[in-house]
């Protein structure tokens, strides 16, 4: 009874997802925006775009992001209904799979964004030695850049060198396709420099030491937010393994969770500790460096 319980569940949760991602969108309200039905799918969608480009996914890793968290809520809803004999746990399951998938983008995320930061403190570092020696210009450092420069960069710096015209422009495009706050504050220090080269290395210098102090800070920050996020999912997470665990025992402290009055109960309590869980993540979200707003005309 419980498998076919799990099954129904699984294909409520699959044709569900269906008819999210293939139901015409709803009408616009009186003030000529869509309604906030629509406004919450494309939100939501498109914070599934930002974390498959996060992640160093393909223009259409949102959909792949999307359809492997479905298999996973899937896989992981059922095996722990089944695996527990109760129902209500399928719930449970699938957030545990989807958080799982999620954090998993995220830390790889992350891996992409901190050596996407170093490559940024290394180019500056770079640029302040080059310009140090007086023998180069700010546009021949950056084509030095393009060569030998830090691997994530490189091709970046290796299109702005081969651009002769609309050089500001080339900068925007980077600073779109990069979208990291340092990389901003290089581009900012470049833009605003004045055709000489040697003159420059201090302010290339104090730069190098913004850059640097700002990644440190920014660096600690986040070793503080995933050490506070994890023992959040640790303490919510708990009550759903011990649950696990007797259930694998067989233990007679369950039985009273085999009824529907005990399997709606339980259901409540779940919903608490997932409305905690994501409080708490909101009480410890980082809005992080901001990025600096550049004049491209």
């Amino acid at each position: 009874m419980f498998e076919v319980a799990a099954a129904l569940c699984a294909g409520l949760g699959a044709t569900a997802a269906v008819l999210a991602a293939t139901a015409p969108p709803p009408a616009a309200d009186e003030t000529g925006r869509p309604a906030w039905g629509h406004r919450l799918v494309r939100r939501w969608f498109a914070e599934e775009i930002a974390l498959a480009d996060g992640a160093g996914l393909s223009a259409g890793g949102a959909g792949g992001v999307i359809v492997l968290q479905v298999a996973a809520a899937i896989a992981g809803g059922s095996i722990a209904a089944v695996l527990t004999g109760l129902p209500v746990l399928f719930a449970a399951g699938a957030g545990g799979a989807v958080a799982s998938v999620r954090g998993g983008l995220a830390a790889r995320t992350r891996a992409i964004r901190v050596a996407r930061q170093d490559a940024v403190i290394e180019s500056v570092r770079m640029l302040r030695q080059l310009l140090e020696t007086g023998a180069t210009t700010v546009p021949a450092a950056i084509a030095i850049l393009g060569e030998r420069g830090p691997a994530p960069l490189r091709s970046e710096f290796r299109v702005i060198a081969a651009t002769s015209v609309g050089r500001r422009q080339a900068w925007s495009s980077a600073r779109k396709r990069i979208g990291e706050p340092l990389f901003d504050m290089l581009a900012a220090a470049v833009l605003i420099q004045g055709p000489g080269g040697g003159e420059l290395a201090p302010l290339f210098a104090d730069l190098e030491a913004s850059v640097s102090g700002a990644h440190e800070v920014e660096r600690e920050a986040r070793a503080l937010q995933v050490q506070a996020r994890s023992a959040a999912a640790i303490i919510v997470s708990l009550p759903v393994v011990f649950l696990v665990v007797l259930s694998a025992l067989r233990s007679p402290y369950l039985d009273a969770y085999h009824n529907a009055t005990g399997q709606a109960f339980l259901l409540a309590m779940l919903a608490v500790m997932a409305g905690s869980y994501l409080w708490m993540r909101r009480l410890l979200l980082l809005p992080g460096l901001q990025r600096v707003r550049l004049a491209d005309a």
